[in-house]
C-alpha cells in the first residue's frame, strides 16, 4: 500500500463527491438522511480523510440517486 498514492486518490474522489453534492444542491445532510452513511463520515470522505468500502460508495450514489460511476468520473 503505497500512502501518498492512495491519500491523493481519496482527496480526488473527495472533491469530485462534493462537486457533484454542490451541484445536486444537496447538503451533507441530505444526502446522510437517505443513505446508511452519517454526515461525519461523509465530511471526511469529502475531505479525503478517510478510506471507505465499495458499498459505502454505492451507499453514497443512492443517497444522491446518481450512478456509482459518475463518483469515480476524476482524473488521478
Amino acid at each position: 500500500m503505497n500512502k501518498n498514492r492512495d491519500s491523493d486518490r481519496l482527496i480526488k474522489f473527495g472533491e469530485n463527491l462534493r462537486k457533484i453534492r454542490l451541484e445536486l444542491n444537496l447538503s451533507q445532510d441530505n444526502v446522510a438522511e437517505r443513505c446508511d452513511v452519517t454526515k461525519g463520515n461523509l465530511s471526511m470522505i469529502e475531505n479525503g480523510n478517510k478510506d471507505f468500502t465499495f458499498s459505502t460508495l454505492l451507499e453514497i450514489a443512492k443517497g444522491m440517486n446518481i450512478e456509482p460511476k459518475k463518483l469515480l468520473d476524476f482524473k488521478l
